[in-house]
């Protein structure tokens, strides 16, 4: 099931979410903490119901969490630039002078 399919829109999520992907690339000195972070993200948007580090290594396809612990606990990369560049990349699809947005998790309409 593709991301478009369960959000009920006609956006191309998979192109959106690669595009992500490659703007967030800078923030990992490596390509195997860059594969490590997409394997994240996929496992966080991903449909597992518990979101633990054994549920997204196997939603990534992977045998052991260890890749995905050493990105979160042991890795060496700056979570500052990655701020720097989700903000940019947010601004740069969000952003208008007239705009406000509202963020609200709280599950209830």
């Amino acid at each position: 099931m593709s991301v478009a399919d369960w959000t009920g829109t006609l956006i191309n999520w998979q192109a959106a979410l690669q595009e992500l992907r490659e703007i967030i690339a800078p923030a990992f000195g490596r390509r195997e903490q860059h594969q490590s972070a997409n394997a994240f993200i996929d496992g966080v948007l991903s449909g597992a119901e518990r979101k633990t580090g054994w549920m997204l290594a196997e939603e990534a396809g992977l045998e052991r969490p260890y890749r995905i612990q050493s990105l979160l606990g042991r890795s060496s990369w700056s979570a500052d630039e990655l701020c720097r560049l989700v903000r940019c990349y947010a601004i740069e699809a969000l952003g208008d002078p007239d705009g406000v947005l509202v963020v609200d998790e709280t599950g209830f309409l």
